[in-house]
């Protein structure tokens, strides 16, 4: 399976406030600098297989070669995110992959019996969050080449981070 999804590369936070847990990594963990995006825009969201108008902002920000991404739902559109929040509150609620072949790990992990719970995209690089691991959600992500090489910048630069800017929203 490893061959197919490659490695880790991010675990995915819920979290109620993205710029207090922002700030929240970076003065407990030291875990910065942080690139927060208060409101993304979505090019669709299904939840269950049926659109839903999720409104949502996120930060993210790496450690070594792992990704840390802050999600926060603005509204109370149906979610996996608003579905971990009701249940749980803020934490961890997926581990995500970016395998070589979107489509292929899809088709795979869907005929080993996962459902896709919720699938999106943000500026036309899809995700999929994939329920059956006893509770658990695997997210798989699409993404091109360039943002495959941009995530090796961010990680050097992360590694370099001398510790100004920690937390830096765009609007």
């Amino acid at each position: 399976m490893n061959a197919l999804l490659g490695p880790i590369g991010q675990l995915g936070y819920v979290v109620e406030d993205l710029e207090t847990a922002a700030w929240a990594w970076v003065e407990k963990a030291g875990v910065g600098p942080w690139t927060v995006i208060p409101h993304v825009t979505l090019d669709y969201f299904n939840y269950q297989g049926e659109p839903s108008e999720v409104e949502m902002g996120i930060a993210m920000a790496f450690t070594c070669s792992m990704q840390i991404e802050l999600i926060q739902q603005h509204n109370k559109a149906p979610s996996m995110y608003q579905n971990f929040v009701n249940d749980f509150g803020e934490g961890i609620q997926h581990v995500c992959f970016y395998p070589e072949d979107y489509d292929s790990a899809l088709t795979s992990l869907t005929e080993k019996g996962m459902k896709v719970g919720q699938d999106g995209a943000i500026r036309g690089m899809r995700f999929a969050y994939l329920e059956g691991m006893d509770g658990n959600i695997l997210e798989i992500g699409d993404i091109p080449k360039s943002v495959r090489f941009r995530r090796q910048e961010d990680i050097a630069s992360a590694a370099n981070w001398d510790g100004s800017n920690p937390v830096r929203v765009f609007r």
